[in-house]
C-alpha cells in the first residue's frame, strides 16, 4: 500500500487508520472498564453473601437459609460463571485494549515521524510493524461479546473529535 502512494495521499490513508485504531482503543477501553468493574464487585459480593450464610448456618434459627445462601452463592462462583467464560471476557477485553493502544501508539508514531521526515523510507518500516499488529488483532478469536451501541457511539466521537463528520471510519484492507 505504501509503495504506490504519494505523500497527500499516504498522509490521508494514514489519518483514517489513526481514526479507525483510536474508535477500537476506545470502545475496547470502555468494554474492559465495564466487565473488570462487574468483576471486581461480583465475586466479592457472592463471597461475602458465602460467609454469611456459613455464620448463619452454625446458628439455630437459620441453619437451613444460611446452607443455603453459603451452597448458592459456592455453586454460581464454582459453576455458573465459569460457563459464561467470565475470566476470559474480562482478560480477552483487556488484551484487545492493550493491542488496540500499541496500533493507536504505533500509527501516532508514524504521523509523528512523517512531520520530521519527508522520505517515505524512514517511516516505511515502522509502519509495515504497525500494519501487522493490526492484522494480528483482526484475526483474533476471542469471540468476545459485542456493543453495537456503544460501537456507534464512540464512532460518532471519535469522528467529532477527528472533525470526520459527515465521514464514515472506513476500515482499508492492507
Amino acid at each position: 500500500m505504501i509503495k504506490n502512494m504519494e505523500h497527500d495521499e499516504f498522509l490521508a490513508k494514514l489519518k483514517e487508520l489513526i481514526c479507525y485504531a483510536d474508535w477500537h482503543h476506545r470502545y475496547y477501553t470502555q468494554r474492559a472498564r465495564k466487565y473488570k468493574r462487574i468483576d471486581y464487585w461480583l465475586k466479592p459480593y457472592f463471597g461475602l453473601i458465602a460467609v454469611l450464610g456459613a455464620l448463619m448456618a452454625g446458628t439455630d434459627h437459620y441453619r437451613v437459609l444460611g446452607a443455603s445462601l453459603a451452597g448458592g452463592c459456592a455453586f454460581l462462583l464454582a459453576s455458573v460463571l465459569p460457563n459464561f467464560r467470565w475470566d476470559a471476557i474480562v482478560s480477552g477485553l483487556k488484551e484487545e485494549q492493550e493491542e488496540w493502544t500499541r496500533i493507536f501508539q504505533g500509527y501516532d508514531g508514524v504521523l509523528n515521524m512523517m512531520k520530521i521526515q519527508t522520505e517515505m523510507k524512514f517511516y516505511r518500516v515502522n509502519f509495515k510493524k504497525v500494519e501487522e499488529l493490526k492484522k494480528a488483532a483482526e484475526l483474533n478469536d476471542r469471540n468476545l461479546p459485542e456493543d453495537k451501541k456503544l460501537l456507534k457511539e464512540l464512532e460518532a466521537e471519535v469522528r467529532k473529535y477527528y472533525k470526520l463528520d459527515g465521514e464514515k471510519i472506513v476500515h482499508f484492507d492492507t
